[in-house]
């Protein structure tokens, strides 16, 4: 059977912008889509092509509709533009939040976000810092941390001016004081500030 021609040709920077914010925040609005410079009729054909799908939740008591990316989206994003380490999607609430935060930043700081999964990475690059110091007991002690869930990675980050490194944490009320702590233990560690946001 013939393979059904694609809606989309060819991609811009405005599917940039949107695949950008979809693999750093997990799931994100039609406004926010729309605020990338996405048209109506351009969601309409990433969802047809299954770059994105739609999803429904509800909040408030009402039914509500978002937006993430497929693996077909991700994929793109990937070897489009080097977008890797994608942030794991988590329940819309919980990712409209960080969305809003993403979208209230400027451009230059959107720039400057590690995903979950990058600060993950940058958290094992200074345990082979302390490792190549020779501090192999304080190294061995983190990593112990990090596997009886003692330390764990907030959200996101964002820098401004160079060092000021910021971590994002979205709070629902399913956390413990244990998770709230371990947070707490890798900003402390990775030297940041910290933001949270309940929801």
């Amino acid at each position: 059977m013939a393979r059904k021609s694609k809606y989309i040709t060819q991609f811009f920077n405005r599917d940039r912008l949107a695949f950008t914010a979809l693999s750093r925040v997990g799931h994100v609005a039609h406004d926010q889509l729309r605020s990338c410079g996405l048209a109506d009729s351009r969601i309409k054909n990433l969802l047809r092509d299954g770059y994105i799908e739609k999803v429904a939740f509800k909040r408030d008591g009402k039914i509500e509709e978002c937006y993430k990316l497929t693996k077909n989206g991700r994929e793109t994003a990937s070897s489009l533009w080097g977008l890797e380490r994608a942030y794991h999607a988590q329940s819309p609430c919980h990712d409209l939040a960080l969305a809003e935060k993403y979208f209230s930043l400027t451009p230059e700081l959107r720039d400057s976000w590690k995903t979950e999964n990058q600060l993950r990475d940058r958290f094992h690059e200074r345990i082979n810092v302390l490792y190549d110091l020779g501090k192999v007991t304080e190294a061995k002690m983190y990593e112990d941390m990090l596997a009886k869930g003692l330390i764990s990675m907030p959200d996101a980050s964002y820098t401004i001016q160079g060092d000021n490194e910021t971590a994002i944490e979205i709070i629902t009320n399913t956390y413990g004081q244990a998770e709230l702590s371990a947070k707490e233990a890798f900003v402390e560690f990775m030297n940041m500030q910290y933001e949270t946001m309940r929801v």
